[in-house]
């Protein structure tokens, strides 16, 4: 088959699904290793038959309901290319507003000599911590002190060693195993802590898509009956170790803002306010000090 016919077939067998054209040429390009823009050049080519046939297992994983991304390893965020696979959450859109929350934060509070010390709470694919530290790094070389990224999963962390290797940035960011903030000292002080937890409620608020359930590891996305465990037991951490920070920013579900609110009333008084998406959805919480 050639790659116009090799596409043609895999658009038709996935029908009327959403973005089908794009999902069959970005998997194509995979299969053969190349970019997008090569399927057009070359679409009178001979495929292989042994990469058609992989062709057709990636669409099968496509209906299934698997994202692309687990297919090609790969997810794009914040302007970076992540590796990704099914040990790790694949990074979503909306989680850019965390990043774009820090970085809007240094940035106004950046002075002479002045370094920053960040810490990422449940980093997953590293994706907060590395788009930090390559945006940093490349638009204000010497700002950044120091990044901990921690996990409880070391499968996760295995991820995102691959990505901070990627980018080469072993100097900048420390990985660590961690159920939240047990490995950091007491008394520790941070200019910014970001959390991006697992807040899917068991019972309550634990509206995901079957595919998501089905693909993810669940691990990263249930937090307890209402998902906001993990964040009431983090924010307890802070207090029971005292530690220090100038802002806390973290992203929560649909349906959580008065649990939340409640929750963070209860331990940062009133010194919080929380911030809608791109699709008007109660999305980021910030605590500032």
């Amino acid at each position: 088959m050639k790659i116009f016919e090799v596409l043609k077939f895999g658009i038709e067998r996935l029908g009327k699904r959403k973005n089908a054209v794009l999902d069959c040429e970005v998997i194509l390009a995979n299969v053969l290793g190349e970019e997008k823009e090569y399927l057009i050049a070359h679409s009178e080519e001979d495929v292989h038959d042994d990469l058609v046939k992989l062709f057709k297992v990636y669409l099968g994983r496509i209906q299934s309901g698997e994202s692309i991304a687990y297919i090609t390893h790969e997810k794009e965020f914040f302007g970076l290319n992540f590796y990704v696979d099914r040990r790790v959450l694949v990074p979503r859109p909306e989680t850019e507003l965390l990043v774009e929350n820090v970085l809007n934060f240094i940035v106004t509070n950046e002075s002479e000599g002045r370094t920053f010390r960040i810490l990422d709470v449940g980093t997953g694919s590293g994706n907060i911590a590395i788009s930090l530290a390559k945006t940093l790094q490349d638009q204000k070389p010497g700002i950044l002190d120091q990044i901990l990224a921690l996990d409880i999963s070391e499968d996760a962390l295995d991820v995102a060693r691959i990505n901070v290797e990627q980018y080469g940035l072993e100097d900048k960011i420390q990985l660590y195993q961690s159920d939240l903030l047990e490995v950091v000292d007491v008394g520790e002080d941070y200019d910014v802590i970001v959390a991006n937890l697992p807040y899917i409620g068991e019972v309550v608020n634990n509206e995901v898509e079957e595919n998501v359930k089905k693909h993810e590891p669940n691990g990263a996305l249930f937090a307890g009956h209402d998902g906001l465990s993990l964040y009431k037991k983090m924010f307890q951490q802070i207090k029971d170790k005292e530690i220090k920070f100038n802002l806390l920013v973290g992203e929560f579900g649909e349906g959580q803002r008065k649990g939340l609110g409640e929750l963070l009333s209860k331990y940062f008084e009133q010194n919080w306010r929380i911030e809608k998406d791109l699709a008007k959805k109660d999305r980021v919480f910030i605590v500032e000090n």
